[in-house]
Parts: structure tokens; sequence; C-alpha cells
């Protein structure tokens, strides 16, 4: 069969609209889809003003509580993450981060002002999208601030879950370990506990003298004090996990009021319990009050019968 020129030109023509089309095609999907992207709403994050909450451009002694109520709202999607930020002298330091799976969430959160003259709080929130909002707010250190006193407690001697003769339960404000009985009609006084058990450090189980507190109620203190379960005041102190947070002996020894202790606990390593408290360990501290401090182990048993030995100072 023979193909006329004219027949030649007509494919020519053809192909090349076809070649045509094909981009054109992509073209319109890419925009399609960046214009559903662009359609997406992000959450939204909001500081509440309410009764004692801090303020933009607050001006706050060192050590005084910060509290921040916030209110996010996701819109396309639940909002998976929840942070906390402070940027000072060009520095950002995270003390929250938080996942979760919400829609909403409304929360107040206490901090305590720190040593740094001006302080930027960040709040942010993402959700599944990946899309985030933020709002932030400046602290500033009160200049008339001067540092605290502290309670000192050179030896303190508290008992593991099984044994019976010391006391498991630490009232830090009077200097006093108690057994259950008494603890139990002091509850808001007491806000550390100790117990003894296995805890696995890269897959192997090593003997655990712990420091917790009565608000540690998963999977800690309830198992080893079930009682506890029955008390009304449930103190929740966070231990700073670090492996290396900076006290020397000889800082902890020549600390005589409380800007050690200020400056020593990083919240963002709050924790509710403190593992391996072996002989030894220095550890920062914050109370379900607010009141921070430091523990120095002076000597751990590694058998739940055993004791824990420690000093202490902590804020009055």
């Amino acid at each position: 069969m023979r193909i006329s020129h004219n027949d030649t030109s007509k494919m020519k023509t053809a192909k090349t609209v076809v070649v045509l089309m094909v981009p054109v095609f992509v073209g319109m999907l890419f925009f399609n889809s960046c214009k559903k992207d662009n359609s997406r709403n992000p959450p939204t994050v909001n500081l509440i003003a309410a009764e004692n909450t801090t303020t933009n451009g607050a001006i706050v002694e060192i050590g005084k509580p910060l509290i921040f109520k916030l209110k996010a709202e996701g819109f396309d999607a639940n909002i998976t993450n929840f942070t906390i930020k402070i940027l000072s002298e060009g520095q950002y330091r995270t003390v929250l981060d938080s996942g979760l799976n919400a829609r909403s969430f409304e929360v107040t959160k206490i901090f305590y002002q720190g040593v740094e003259d001006t302080a930027k709080w960040v709040f942010s929130v993402m959700d599944k999208n990946r899309l985030e909002a933020f709002t932030q707010l400046t602290v500033y250190k009160d200049p008339n601030s001067t540092f605290g006193g502290i309670f000192h407690y050179p030896s303190i001697t508290v008992g593991m879950d099984e044994n019976t003769e010391n006391g498991h339960f630490f009232a830090p404000s009077v200097g006093k370990a108690w057994m259950q009985d008494t603890a139990q009609m002091n509850q808001p006084l007491v806000d550390m506990l100790v117990y003894f058990k296995l805890s696995e450090d890269n897959g192997v189980l090593k003997p655990s003298p712990t420091f917790s507190s009565p608000g540690e109620t998963e999977n800690g203190a309830f198992e080893f004090y079930p009682y506890l379960a029955d008390w009304e005041t449930l103190n929740y102190t966070k231990y700073d996990i670090r492996a290396d947070n900076g006290v020397t002996n000889a800082a902890f020894d020549n600390a005589h009021n409380d800007s050690l202790l200020i400056v020593s606990y990083d919240d963002a390593w709050g924790k509710r319990k403190y593992k391996w408290a072996l002989t030894g360990t220095i550890i920062p501290f914050m109370t379900a009050g607010g009141k921070k401090g430091i523990v120095r182990v002076i000597y751990a048993d590694t058998v739940a019968t055993g004791v824990i030995e420690f000093e202490m100072k902590i804020q009055q």
C-alpha cells in the first residue's frame, strides 16, 4: 500500500499532537495534586489567658512557676506531635516532645523560671499530614532575683520493697523516711520511694536499685507497693536520667544555695524513675511541687531486701 505525501504529513501532525498532549496531561496532574495539597488546613495552637498563667513579656523571679495553658486543634488530620522549646542565647532547648493522636486537646503545663535573662518559649504542634503550627511568648528573668536556701540531708537510708526494717517512702520537706502506715497518713509530703528490680540494659538484665515516686502508676511503683492504688495523693517526681548531667562531686559539696540545683535539672530528661542508682550516682530531680534537688548515692544494695543510702540537697 502506497502512502501519499499528504498522508505522511497527517501522521507527523498526529504524532506531534500526541507528544504535546503528554506533558500537558502530566502538568494537569501535578497542578491538581498541588492544589489538593495546598487545600489542606493546618492545625492551630493558641495560648489561653487564665488566672495565674504567664503572659508575654512577663518578668519572673528565678525558681518561680511559669504556667502555660494551651489549646490545639487539628482540622484535616489528627495532631500527632506537641513540642515545647526554649530559645535563649541563640540556642533552642527542647523541654517537651510528646507524641499523641487526637483531633484536639487542651493542656496546662507548669515549668519554673531558670537563670537565663531572656527566654522565648515556642509551642508547636504537627498533624498527621506533617503540617505544623506554633505560638510563642517571651519571658524575662527578674533582675532582682536571688538564689534561695536549701535543705541538706547528709545521710538518708530508705529500704527497698522487701525490706521490713527501713521505711520505703521519703518526704524531702521534712527529711523523714516512713513505712506504709505513716506514709499513708502523710501522702501530700511523700515525693520519693525506692524499690529493687532487674532492668534490661542492651539485652542484659542487671541489678537495678531504683528511685521512683507514688506517681509512677504504670509498670513501676504500683507493682511493688500495690496499696498505692488506695492513696488519694500520688506525687510524681521526675528524675534527670542523663548519663552525664555535669554535676561533679566537688560542685555538689560546694552547693550552699539552690543555684546548682536549678541549673542542673533538665526537664527534657525528666523521667518517672531512675534505674541503676548505684553507689556514687548523682541525680538531679524535681518534685511535683516544683522543688529541685540533687541526690548523691552513698551506698546501694543490689537485693530487694536491701537499702539505698543517699545524701540530698533540695530547695527549701
